[in-house]
């Protein structure tokens, strides 16, 4: 991976659009919890810091060195802001399954961006559900937002909608993959980036395996993680889920 992984893909992603569509379930759902919000899998800190910038405690982490370091250069950049709305950030490098090291002291707990389905090695994803759920209250509020991969298996969706973006030395592409097998699907991620302001393309390309996270298979899951009280949303609007027609599968549920 080269080292500007983290800011390829930070760049590609409309921040103030997905802030605009996400944050009022979030506010919600985290005031409801009492303030204090994990983010496990928190990729770059969008989601860290704006929650912080609402006067929320906000807990992210991430097992990519690199998310960790470009979450951490956020919070700084937003320091002030943070401190003006009473809120507190932070950032670990953690992974999911390592969340019982936290203790039962968060209200809620918010996996954004489709992070489970690539956790595909035998019994990783109940072990990370595990690990989220221990570092909840009694009580406490989790929510994840996932592709609804009951439709993707279906229909075999293959390409997706180029993305651009630039950093401050790049201009960038990203282009997007599925591969579908018996069980499981390669996702491959090709940025093409050139310096700007008209240097040679690069192509970084990174693959990873995921796991169809079928509606059933993570309610499944999740109950045996101690999770229960389930709504499904087909986006953040709170739209019904629809398994022929949602492009989310959207999430909530309580720990018991």
């Amino acid at each position: 991976m080269p080292t500007n992984f983290a800011s390829y893909y930070d760049a590609v992603i409309n921040w103030k659009k997905r802030l605009a569509r996400e944050m009022p379930l979030l506010e919600e759902l985290a005031g409801q919890a009492g303030g204090r919000v994990l983010i496990p899998a928190c990729g770059t800190g969008g989601h860290v810091v704006a929650l912080a910038q609402q006067g929320f405690d906000v807990l992210g982490f991430d097992a990519d060195p690199d998310m960790v370091e470009f979450t951490r250069r956020r919070i700084e950049a937003a320091a002030s802001t943070i401190a003006a709305a009473h809120g507190k950030a932070e950032v670990r490098s953690l992974t999911m399954e390592g969340g019982t090291v936290l203790g039962a002291e968060y209200g809620a707990a918010f996996c954004l961006g489709n992070p489970l389905p690539g956790l595909s090695a035998e019994g990783q994803l109940l072990a990370a559900l595990r690990g989220i759920t221990s570092a909840l209250r009694p009580g406490g509020i989790f929510l994840t937002q996932n592709l609804n991969y009951d439709r993707r298996w279906q229909q075999r969706i293959s390409q997706f909608p180029l993305l651009t973006g630039e950093t401050p030395s790049e201009e960038l592409l990203l282009v997007k993959v599925a591969e579908y097998h018996a069980g499981y699907i390669n996702f491959h991620a090709m940025f093409l980036a050139r310096e700007k302001p008209s240097g040679k393309w690069q192509a970084h390309a990174r693959t990873s395996r995921q796991i169809p996270l079928f509606q059933k298979l993570l309610t499944d899951l999740a109950t045996q993680a101690a999770l229960g009280g389930f709504t499904f949303w087909g986006d953040f609007a709170r739209a019904p889920f629809e398994i022929e027609g949602s492009h989310d599968l959207i999430v909530t549920a309580r720990k018991r």
